[in-house]
């Protein structure tokens, strides 16, 4: 007798498991015993790691520590924790009646288990919109009201949710604007897109409070804050408005950000660091379904590392907030086709849109609207089922 068999992809695990006529009021329940989970613990002690790894086993699932635990010959180890969504529910409520503050861990686990459920709406699309003569892409081009209405308005109709309105250059070696200069170009274009288009996010990308402050009185849904959070008093502004925060991860400024490309591991990092400024919104008051983050592609990483947390994104996820993603013709698109050319990099650009749609990534950020809304469509048949 010859037997077929296939691989079931995660994202069509539910559909498959009904397909074969199993018990429809028990699927949720078998779901949970067919998820494969993996969960990076950091900075376990070898008591805390050796009782977690002992846990672990005895649920038939398994934890990988540092060597070291074994002697107690390091301080600190990092830990995978590996199972099935219901083999870790057991680790975690084991967990709870263990010493070493380990009751604490079991809540970060079933955490994750949660934020792993997650079902990513469809990806939006953000057009950037730029009221600068300098920018690294298009500086100059959309720099008077009706001309950036009017491209605001194309990129609309070629399938934009969100228009990300930006009166400061963020490209290396750039000046900053006055913050009267910025709120005179942002805040007539927030105005006259809200009005028009109410339906219409507007997110508005600045770094100074003054900027933000109007804007928001001017109707913009969105701070887009590349300062990585400098002043926390932004988290503020869009608490008392119930309004939405990106905070992206970003070095020093445009120029200094070049020379703060070192990190002991760059997705472990960045991810360390997003986790210290959202747990600080939190703390503030921000509601949860308020905070975007973004790795900041661009910002004080180097062309490996950028493709590094692009290979990576959707480890992110395990924040558990929404994300935003701006590759569009950044330099280390550029560099695979050896261009200094921004408008070149559009093909890469679209390429690295797709795994980022593919991903369930829930924001992008993008120059070529239409590019990225060609790119939905085809994601969106892809993973029809």
């Amino acid at each position: 007798m010859q037997f077929l068999s296939k691989t079931v992809l995660k994202k069509f695990i539910n559909k498959e498991i009904s397909s074969i006529g199993f018990d429809e009021g028990y699927i949720n329940q078998a779901v949970k015993k067919h998820l494969f989970l993996s969960i990076k613990i950091f900075d376990l002690t070898p008591s805390q790691a050796s009782i977690l790894k002992q846990t672990a086993l005895s649920c038939d699932c398994d934890c990988a520590v540092n060597r070291g635990v074994i002697d107690c010959s390091i301080d600190y180890s990092n830990c995978i924790l590996s199972g099935t969504i219901s083999q870790l529910i057991n680790v975690a409520k084991k967990l709870q009646d263990q010493p070493f503050s380990l009751s604490k861990l079991s809540k970060k686990i079933f955490e994750q288990i949660e934020f792993s459920k997650y079902d990513a709406p469809r990806t939006k699309i953000m057009g950037i919109l730029n009221l600068t003569e300098n920018s690294f892409s298009d500086g100059g081009e959309f720099n008077t009201i009706e001309k950036a209405i009017n491209h605001a308005i194309d990129m609309i109709e070629q399938g934009a949710d969100i228009i990300d309105i930006g009166a400061q250059s963020t490209k290396p070696k750039t000046d900053l604007v006055s913050v009267v200069y910025e709120i005179e170009k942002v805040v007539p274009i927030v105005t006259a897109l809200k009005k028009a288009f109410p339906y219409i996010e507007i997110s508005v990308d600045t770094m100074t409070l003054g900027c933000a402050k109007a804007a928001l009185e001017a109707g913009a849904d969105i701070i887009n804050d590349v300062s990585f959070l400098s002043n926390p008093e932004f988290v503020n502004i869009c608490k008392n408005a119930n309004k939405k925060l990106v905070i992206m991860h970003s070095r020093g400024d445009s120029y200094t950000m070049d020379d703060l490309t070192s990190y002991e591991n760059v997705v472990d990092d960045v991810f360390s660091q997003l986790n210290q400024k959202t747990s600080l919104a939190l703390e503030m008051g921000l509601k949860r379904e308020n905070i975007i983050v973004d790795v900041g592609f661009g910002f004080a990483k180097t062309i490996e590392q950028n493709f590094a947390l692009l290979k990576r994104i959707n480890e992110f996820k395990s924040l558990g907030f929404a994300i935003l993603a701006g590759t569009s013709r950044k330099r280390f698109l550029q560099d695979v086709i050896n261009t200094r050319e921004p408008k070149d990099a559009d093909i890469q650009t679209l390429l690295s849109t797709s795994w980022l749609m593919q991903n369930e990534i829930e924001y992008v950020r993008v120059h070529n609207v239409e590019l990225a809304q060609q790119a939905r469509l085809f994601n969106d048949r892809l993973f029809v089922y």
